[in-house]
């Protein structure tokens, strides 16, 4: 999703705010955020180049997030070695509501 498509949506409609996960690797030193749209997340893009949107810190997020109206999300941590998990076990995920 563009930046410019989630403040067009803000705009038309500011009650149905969408989830927003601020996604963060342990260990990472960026930041993105995905938006849920029926049900699926979408990464934020830039409109001018397409690339995913990249942050330094949480509050560069909630900069951005708030000028659009979005006051709340979920920063969600992924464990880097989950990715050699093995078995039935879900990939480790923590979930944090946060305020911007």
């Amino acid at each position: 999703m563009n930046y410019g498509q989630l403040k067009a949506w803000m705009r038309a409609d500011p009650r149905s705010c969408p989830q927003c996960y601020v996604m963060a690797h342990a260990g990472g030193a960026k930041y993105s955020v995905e938006v849920e749209v029926k049900h699926h997340l979408e990464p934020l893009r830039d409109d001018a180049t397409g690339e995913v949107m990249q942050f330094d810190n949480v509050g560069q997020v909630g900069d951005r997030l708030k000028a659009l109206g979005i006051e709340q999300g979920v920063l969600r941590l992924f464990d880097p070695y989950d990715e050699f998990a093995t078995g039935d076990q879900p990939p480790c995920k923590e979930d944090m509501p946060i305020r911007f």
